[in-house]
């Protein structure tokens, strides 16, 4: 019983590349419209990845999705970390860590949004590519206190 298990384990170790890197999903938000989301925290490096889609099947009013990113206990903004026409996703990695909310301005769409802990390595790696998946938003934002 235990060797299946262990040859199982080991398999898996010998699947998983050595430069995988550490993702940790910290928060999900959801929703329709326009938005504010509860506070989160993250430690720098971390990415926020995003969807958007039409609120039903037969919505056919162009979508569109923005989001900006405050300061949980200043209320300063820090920037705006999505803008995206129509229906899509996409991610950007942020380089400050802190207490952080999201406004979500969403017009015709349903959105989501996935607050993930990386690691250095990932996030290098984010760097490198400088690419993001879908929409209009880059990489990285201009955010006080990052460093180009």
């Amino acid at each position: 019983m235990i060797r299946p298990v262990l040859i199982a384990l080991a398999l898996l170790v010998l699947c998983v590349p050595a430069n995988a890197g550490l993702e940790i999903t910290l928060r999900e938000f959801r929703g329709i419209g326009h938005s504010e989301t509860e506070a989160f925290s993250a430690s720098a490096p971390w990415v926020i990845e995003w969807w958007s889609r039409p609120p039903t099947a037969i919505d056919h009013d162009p979508a569109h999705l923005e989001v900006y990113l405050y300061d949980a206990m200043t209320g300063e903004f820090l920037g705006r970390v999505v803008k995206h026409a129509g229906v899509g996703r996409g991610d950007m990695l942020i380089e400050r860590g802190g207490r952080f909310r999201f406004r979500v301005q969403g017009q015709a769409t349903r959105w989501e949004l996935r607050v993930m802990q990386i690691d250095e390595e990932y996030a290098e790696r984010l760097r490198e590519t400088h690419r993001p998946r879908g929409g209009s938003s880059p990489r990285r934002p201009t955010l006080p206190g990052r460093t180009p």
